[in-house]
């Protein structure tokens, strides 16, 4: 059956493009990960609708990734298929720009910067693609994607449709995609102002080195561990006057520079960061009476 799902998946995506037992700690920045069954790189967005409806009439599980940068993968990987979107088209009219899922955020924030439109320099930084910010309602520096977008184009039952920013309960982290997950992104639609291109281009430079500074951006991690449970609890600082920061599980690391990471220092397993995560809430609660809640997605069991 497995070498017939390959047929499968070859015939509607290309053979170039189906990678069977693919190593999730080669796809995703955590470098943790047993294989998946397979793994499918999508070119465009007719594939993608005819893949995923395939998928479906054939019960197959299938999980899709953006740039797989908030992922955490079992060490026994994922019995299905994982779909990495790598449709990348980014267009403007006059205010609008709009952004394929699969579009890298930084290059939609650079497309922005030479149009002289602002609204995302807070992005600056902020890795994966436009499919896992909308997702994720990813913000910084206080800025939010609610703040800029307008609407987004979305795989439901085999159709795309448009849905307004209104409806999809947009919040700190929280987007309605995390409890639709039949409801696939394929596109967005942001608006942005008329600004200064050097302007723009200075704020970026600031907020990205303020980035670089305050965490460790070049190392292999899931970014922000977990969700700040209310405005004023700073988990990072927080889990550093428990006297955390350093603390390690294996080879997983609460990091030095900031300790509202978790970081692979090289050899670390699912398992390593998941008891890690475990002994934080812990120790959180315990101090403060409050729950943490983890930001990063789990894939496979």
């Amino acid at each position: 059956m497995r070498q017939v799902l390959q047929n499968y998946l070859e015939h509607i995506c290309g053979a170039e493009f189906v990678e069977a037992n693919a190593l999730l700690s080669e796809k995703t920045n955590f470098k943790i990960g047993g294989p998946a069954k397979f793994f499918v790189r999508v070119k465009s967005k007719a594939i993608l609708i005819k893949l995923v409806s395939a998928l479906k009439f054939i019960e197959e599980d299938f999980f899709i990734i953006g740039g797989g940068y908030n992922i955490l993968a079992s060490d026994n990987g994922y019995d299905g298929v994982v779909i990495k979107c790598e449709f990348t088209e980014i267009l403007d009219n006059g205010s609008f720009v709009y952004a394929d899922a699969g579009a890298a955020l930084g290059d939609v924030i650079n497309f922005a910067m030479e149009k002289n439109l602002s609204g995302l320099e807070w992005a600056i930084g902020i890795p994966g693609t436009v499919g896992g910010a909308v997702f994720m309602n990813a913000g910084a520096y206080g800025g939010e994607v609610k703040d800029v977008l307008v609407c987004v184009d979305v795989l439901i039952d085999g159709q795309v449709v448009n849905m307004n920013a209104t409806q999809l309960n947009l919040s700190y982290r929280t987007s309605v995609f995390q409890k639709k997950s039949d409801w696939i992104i394929v596109g967005a639609y942001f608006y942005l102002r008329c600004g200064d291109g050097a302007k723009i281009k200075k704020k970026q430079d600031e907020l990205f080195k303020k980035r670089l500074a305050s965490q460790p951006y070049y190392e292999n991690s899931a970014g922000s561990t977990f969700r700040r449970p209310r405005p004023d609890f700073y988990v990072g600082t927080t889990i550093q006057e428990l006297g955390l920061s350093g603390y390690t599980v294996g080879g997983a690391q609460i990091s030095t520079k900031h300790a509202g990471f978790i970081v692979n220092n090289g050899n670390a397993t699912a398992r390593d960061v998941k008891k890690l995560i475990t002994h934080i809430k812990r120790q959180v609660y315990q101090s403060h009476g409050v729950r943490l809640k983890p930001e990063v997605i789990l894939i496979g069991t």
